[in-house]
């Protein structure tokens, strides 16, 4: 799906010189898991290599152990649930420097050795999978516990998202438009009508972005700094991600391991998922993720800090829809029948015609003299 423009877009800026950071294999994981729409707790290994790649990571969620006293509380907190959890319910036995490290941080190191078979690497990996499960548990009991309106949580995330474009620009990421919109009332009907699981269904873009980047080559780097400085990788939601864009070879994946061998097939099925999509041209070529936004909940206007926010912290997780493409695919994107109003078309013929065949159903159960 396109995303049009709107008021946050920031391509009108002077161009500043571009730069293209190598990647780390942190940022291979997080656009291998973007792109092929997973989930981190199928993962068997992590890739963290020093303490500050962690603080980093700590830090987009909203959890900052160098500047607040409760965020490495709250690290700890969340950690001792998730090895209660597994020694309680699933009999799970920890040697004492796995089930109570030094610094919390250590154990993402440690799930990230490289050694083929590590067993204390494995039994990490089980506690942080259970600590990412907890989190996103206690973000959500934090969102029903503060009364707070979405519209007023998508603008402190749109606004979030606004003030990491500008950052991007200005260290000279190669991106020459980043914008955004929120999805109006009438197109998420339009959207709800047009799926066939209507009313269960639930829109993952009311809130989206749009990056295009200079080049092809610029994909890559561009998402890996998304990842890096905004988004945390955990939050991708599966399967709701689209690849028709780059291939396998662009993305370095050769499936020599078992993580590059899953990334392919979730990549193919992706990608097999996008071509079904009877509303999209046949020439449509775009990369989409969905990623539950950490937003502080308490930057919405009115609503007062929380007491205790090592307990469940002070984020709560908000849909967003990043769509990336390069120039020269936005040009071919949007000619012939991948244009945007056709799109729209399509979904609206879609919503007509199932409309048509209620109201057809209808006018024969009332013996055809219709409703006047």
């Amino acid at each position: 799906m396109t995303v049009r423009c709107d008021p946050i877009e920031l391509d009108e800026e002077v161009p500043l010189p571009l730069v293209r950071p190598p990647l780390t294999m942190l940022d291979e994981d997080a656009i291998r898991l973007a792109l092929a729409g997973g989930s981190v707790v199928d993962w068997n290994r992590l890739s963290f290599r020093t303490l500050e790649d962690v603080t980093q990571f700590l830090r987009t969620w909203g959890c900052d152990i160098e500047v607040h006293g409760w965020a490495r509380e709250r690290l700890r907190y969340v950690y001792n649930q998730a090895v209660e959890y597994l020694e309680e319910h699933l009999g799970l036995h920890f040697a004492a420097e796995v089930r109570r490290p030094r610094d919390v941080r250590d154990a993402f190191l440690r799930a990230s050795m490289r050694e083929r078979f590590s067993r204390h690497r494995i039994q990490y990996c089980a506690i942080l999978k259970l600590v990412h499960v907890i989190n996103h548990l206690e973000m959500q009991e934090l969102r029903n516990q503060v009364a707070v309106r979405e519209q007023d949580l998508l603008e402190v995330a749109n606004l979030k998202v606004t003030e990491a474009a500008r950052r991007m620009r200005e260290e000279g990421m190669p991106v020459e438009a980043f914008y955004g919109n929120r999805k109006t009332r009438p197109s998420v009907i339009t959207k709800l009508m047009a799926k066939r699981a209507s009313t269960a269904s639930t829109v993952y873009d009311k809130l989206r972005f749009r990056v295009v980047t200079a080049h092809r080559e610029d994909i890559v780097p561009c998402i890996a700094w998304l990842f890096r400085n905004l988004v945390p990788f955990p939050t991708v939601i599966p399967g709701e991600s689209v690849n028709t864009l780059l291939g396998a070879d662009e993305l370095e994946i050769d499936g020599k391991d078992d993580g590059e061998r899953a990334a392919l097939g979730l990549l193919e099925a992706a990608t097999e998922q996008q071509r079904a999509n009877p509303d999209s041209g046949g020439g449509y070529r775009t990369i989409n993720f969905v990623v539950g936004l950490p937003v502080r909940i308490f930057d919405v206007p009115g609503v007062p800090p929380h007491e205790h926010p090592a307990f469940l912290g002070e984020v709560v997780s908000v849909l967003t829809e990043f769509q990336v493409v390069d120039h020269h695919t936005d040009l071919v994107n949007e000619s012939g029948d991948s244009r945007h109003e056709f799109y729209k078309l399509r979904q609206l013929k879609k919503v007509s015609e199932r409309l048509g065949r209620t109201l057809a159903a209808g006018r024969y159960l009332d013996g055809g003299r219709g409703s006047g």
